[in-house]
């Protein structure tokens, strides 16, 4: 009878020493590496006119840039590279849409300038918005300002 006492009180030992075993905590010995900053975001900025000037009719319009190279449009789609939109009293276009020709309220300074003048404004309030877009005018994400100015009657 011990025999058969012997196996089984073996596989119980066992079964209770598996059980009452107690997991280690894992260390993590990886040295620690400083987390990369990202990048900081392009921004473009209107100088002028500021915030609710008052102005004549000819506006010259002053724009600055943070953290992308303003160069003419290629056609090129490159990352931190393009150059300025402006919208006045219109809509800007969302985020990766291609800005539009052209027009009365839609200017693309494409030659790389920063500068852009909107000459015989009507009297009244308007909005400004500026934004950078790659070569190919697609507009770059989040790259915009916005300026309300009025234009004085004579």
């Amino acid at each position: 009878m011990s025999r058969s006492i012997l196996p089984a009180t073996l596989a119980t030992l066992v079964a209770l020493a598996a059980c009452s075993k107690e997991k280690a905590a894992a260390v993590d010995t990886t040295p620690a590496v400083p987390a990369e900053a990202a990048a900081p975001a392009a921004a473009v900025q209107i100088v002028s006119p500021a915030e609710n000037d008052s102005v004549g009719p000819d506006v010259t319009v002053v724009l600055t840039k943070e953290n992308v190279t303003i160069e003419k449009a290629s056609g090129a789609k490159a990352d931190g590279v393009g150059h300025y939109h402006l919208f006045l009293d219109t809509a800007a276009v969302e985020d990766g849409v291609v800005i539009p020709p052209n027009s009365k309220n839609v200017v693309h300074i494409g030659t790389g300038d920063s500068t852009y003048t909107f000459k015989g404004l009507t009297p009244g309030a308007h909005t400004l918005i500026a934004v950078i877009g790659y070569g190919d005018h697609s507009a770059m994400p989040e790259r915009r300002d916005t300026v309300n100015f009025v234009v004085k009657a004579k």
